[in-house]
């Protein structure tokens, strides 16, 4: 039987189970096939001895827990020996929750079944049961007598948050990934407060941007004329043939926020190879009017003019793509002609003439033309400005005479800045940007004094950081509620990534937003909002390591078929899967297990599920007991877990213990050997051969052991998540064996045998949400929160939205710990 109690700490339920328990797969099923029924079993073992119920009984109190300790733990977890690191030699389990870390780590331990180890004296399968529920509860219960939040740090916005903020204070969508620097992880998360650090760099950063989009607001930026040059998609020139999309056969697309309405001209440039100079052009341009906004530049190839090829992938998200629908884009160029796409619509196309430099040289063709780089250069004749800003209730007025600028000001000020610091304000609040905007009036004009206050807002600590504040009651070191306005600050960057909006502020000030039904009603209302995708694109990406997908190129000889669009594809179906499960309410469970996900016709090619056409992404069904089924059955999570040349099995093992079980495996040595891919006998190995020699190694068998069995179970997909069934080596075996005894096969069998232990990865799941939730790393008293999520939502199946309600209401969520006394 698994142990439910361990949940949120580790692979809790994973060892405790009756040795010999299986779940097969079938490694034979076609691609995107279905399986035999696999359902887990376990295996009969011999029955085990009676436990005395004494002894069982004796567990519930400290003498007890003392005694199993002394007896299974401290024999080498002492001041002596100090395995792991860990010292239980001494140490009493009367108050566990005195010190929590060392104890949940002991429960996260003996409920994996990972300590005692094999090697010495271990406890019955009972007994070790009883221990670690008596040691849960006694946990649980000092949770609720001694509240424990966390450790709260000032936060910065990070560079998502503050682009959102910005857009939704101001209604202006600036492209701000260019302008201010990526933020660092942390806890696998860029959102997590100790790395949000603030330099003197990022500060000029900030007051540039400041500067730039409070004038945009008011119509009053400077309209010179400027070139922004945007270079061809990496790796292009190693893609010339027909098959590649158009990006990597010499495209460019490009986002640029044009600040002024007016004439911009579009230029691409070709490569110096493209063309002879005195046979063809290698200059191409054209001018446009443009209204204020964000658009996209596409330089691309027509589909008319191409040899058929097939839809390729990438240009059609669930809404349709930059230009407005889907586009079918195929292979070389017949007519060499050139497009120009902005904002949705094509706005000049451009026949190519003459032969290539290589034609010329060589009398053959070697490829389409290719663009070098593109350009925009402007505004020229602007059309004179007008505010900019879409909130007409932050620019609420306009003064007609200089008596009503101050008054005009000061509205405008106090609802930008009530709305920028999540929070009522004061005249205090208010007092240097009223000085800001007096000063510049004696020298400017009424809106451009009013831009240089608004850039004052924008680079303040109550913009830029998520202040909370103790109130004055509140006893150091110990737990206290947060005031309305800050839950609604943690709620909206929780499910929003972005600041407050006016119905959650206005609850706040009336003080009714803790109340449980406003409360639930408000979250329910945040998550159908299209706001909630935030979840999906910096909760859900992150979670699943996602962004490390544009780090991966397989080798190109390896794996011809691979491109850049095919790398977008596989994300973007990952992120219409994972948008499905939150904003439809699904159960977390189908993380594993939904048998349905989202493609296209060139993702359906890979995968080998027929009835797809187009490269639009549809939502399809796959059949019962697919090996497709979850995200394991994902292009993107089957590439990022693989090298450039060949799978692996760690790497996908890995994965699987830090993502979906949290449990990761500690480091390797130093000095351990890489992977021996030498043959054996005059006969190339096996990747799960290869791995089998490597982990034979006492020193690698320790972690090998936990980790490989689970990414032998995928052996039966490659690199770029096609199925196999031979390796270069041989026949791929895909079972597994967990060190308690367990076992599974494919990716079907590995998927239920993940299922049959569902509140564990719940458990996990919900950890790595709370720390999104809360911007920091849990630790062991944060546990018995987790431990009651996932209880409470079990009844309703582990409901995304149920999950996401428990952690709203829980302690660490609802409090804050008081700074100590200095």
């Amino acid at each position: 039987m698994a142990v439910a109690i361990g949940v949120g700490v580790g692979v809790s339920g994973l060892a405790l189970s009756s040795a010999g328990a299986s779940a097969t797969g079938a490694q034979g099923t076609a691609p995107g096939g279905s399986a035999p029924d696999a359902t887990v079993q376990r295996a009969s073992a011999p029955a085990a001895p009676a436990v005395d119920e004494a002894l069982l009984k004796s567990l519930e109190t400290p003498e007890g827990r003392d005694t199993f300790v002394k007896t299974y733990c401290a024999t080498c977890h002492s001041k002596r020996g100090k395995a792991g690191d860990l010292t239980l030699e001494g140490v009493s389990s009367a108050d566990p929750g005195a010190n929590a870390d060392l104890w949940e780590k002991v429960v996260r331990r003996v409920a994996a079944g990972e300590m005692p180890p094999p090697r010495v004296r271990r406890a019955d399968a009972k007994v070790a049961h009883a221990f670690v529920a008596s040691l849960v509860t006694e946990l649980d219960q000092n949770a609720v007598k001694r509240p424990y939040a966390g450790r709260t740090v000032v936060r910065r916005l990070n560079r998502t948050e503050y682009g959102n903020a910005v857009r939704d204070l101001l209604g202006i969508d600036f492209p701000f990934a260019s302008e201010l620097p990526a933020d660092a992880l942390a806890a696998g998360f860029d959102n997590i407060g100790d790395a949000l650090a603030m330099s003197p760099v990022l500060m000029e950063s900030y007051l540039r941007v400041g500067r730039q989009v409070s004038e945009l607001a008011l119509g009053v930026s400077d309209p010179s004329p400027v070139i922004d040059q945007f270079p061809a998609i990496k790796n292009q020139a190693a893609w010339l043939g027909e098959g590649a999309p158009f990006e990597t056969r010499g495209g460019v697309v490009a986002r640029k926020y044009f600040p002024h309405e007016g004439e911009y001209e579009l230029r691409a440039f070709l490569n110096d190879e493209a063309l002879t100079p005195l046979e063809g052009v290698r200059f191409f341009r054209t001018r446009v009017h443009v209204k204020p906004g964000l658009h996209t530049f596409v330089v691309t190839f027509p589909k008319d003019r191409a040899l058929p090829e097939g839809p390729v992938p990438g240009l059609a998200g669930p809404g349709g793509s930059a230009w407005g629908g889907p586009l079918d884009v195929k292979g070389s160029a017949v007519r060499p002609t050139l497009l120009f796409f902005l904002g949705g619509q094509k706005v000049k196309e451009f026949e190519i003439g003459g032969p290539t430099a290589s034609e010329a040289a060589f009398g053959a063709a070697s490829g389409p033309p290719v663009v070098a780089r593109a350009e925009i250069s402007g505004p020229f004749d602007v059309v004179p400005t007008t505010r900019r800003a879409a909130r007409s209730d932050v620019l609420a007025c306009r003064p007609e005479k200089a008596s009503q600028e101050a008054a005009c000001a000061e509205r405008i000020l106090r609802n930008l800045t009530r709305r920028a610091f999540r929070r009522d304000v004061t005249g205090e609040d208010l007092r240097p940007f009223l000085a800001t905007y007096a000063t510049a009036r004696t020298k400017l004009d009424f809106d451009h004094a009013l831009a240089a206050a608004m850039r004052d807002v924008l680079v303040s600590p109550g913009f830029l950081f998520r202040l909370e504040f103790d109130p004055r009651s509140a006893k150091p070191g110990q737990a206290h509620r947060i005031s309305d306005f800050e839950l609604a600050s943690r709620l909206s960057f929780f499910l929003w990534s972005t600041i407050p909006d006016d119905r959650l502020l206005d609850l706040a000030s009336r003080g009714r937003l803790k109340q449980p039904a406003v409360l639930q009603a408000e979250v329910r209302r945040m998550l159908a909002d299209p706001k909630a995708d935030a979840l999906v694109n910096n909760f859900a990406a992150q979670w699943l390591a996602l962004g490390e997908l544009a780090n991966i190129q397989p080798d190109a000889k390896a794996y011809p078929e691979f491109d850049p669009g095919l790398r977008e594809a596989f994300a973007e179906e990952t992120r219409l899967f994972l948008r499905s499960v939150i904003r439809e309410n699904r159960s977390v469970l189908d993380v594993i297990n939904g048998e349905y996900t989202y493609i296209n016709e060139r993702l359906a090619g890979i995968y080998g599920l027929p009835g797809v056409k187009g490269s639009g992404f549809r939502r399809v069904q796959l059949a019962a007991n697919t090996q497709r089924g979850g995200v394991l059955g994902h292009g993107s999570v089957l590439m990022l877990t693989s090298h450039t040349n060949k799978t692996s099995p760690v790497l996908r093992g890995k994965w699987i213990l830090d993502n979906l079980l949290n449990s990761p495996p500690s480091p390797p040595p130093a000095g351990v050997p890489p992977l021996d891919e030498s043959p054996r006998d005059g006969r190339q190995l096996t990747t799960r051969e290869q791995v089998e020699r490597h982990r034979a190694s006492p020193v690698c068998s320790s972690c090998h052991s936990r980790m490989d069995p689970f990414g032998f179970a995928l052996e039966n997909f490659d690199v770029i998540g096609r199925w196999r069934v031979r390796d270069e080596g041989g026949p791929v075996d895909p079972s597994g064996e967990l060190p308690n005894g367990e076992t599974f096969s494919g990716p079907d069998g590995l998927r239920r045998m993940l299922l049959s232990h569902s509140d564990e990865f719940v458990g996990a799941t919900v950890a790595r949400m709370m720390t999104y939730a809360l911007g920091r790393p849990l630790d062991g008293r944060d546990q018995p929160a987790v431990r009651r999520v996932v209880r409470e939502s079990k009844t309703g199946g582990y409901r995304v939205h149920d999950l996401i309600l428990g952690i709203v209401t829980s302690t660490p969520f609802q409090m804050r710990q008081a700074s100590e006394a200095s």
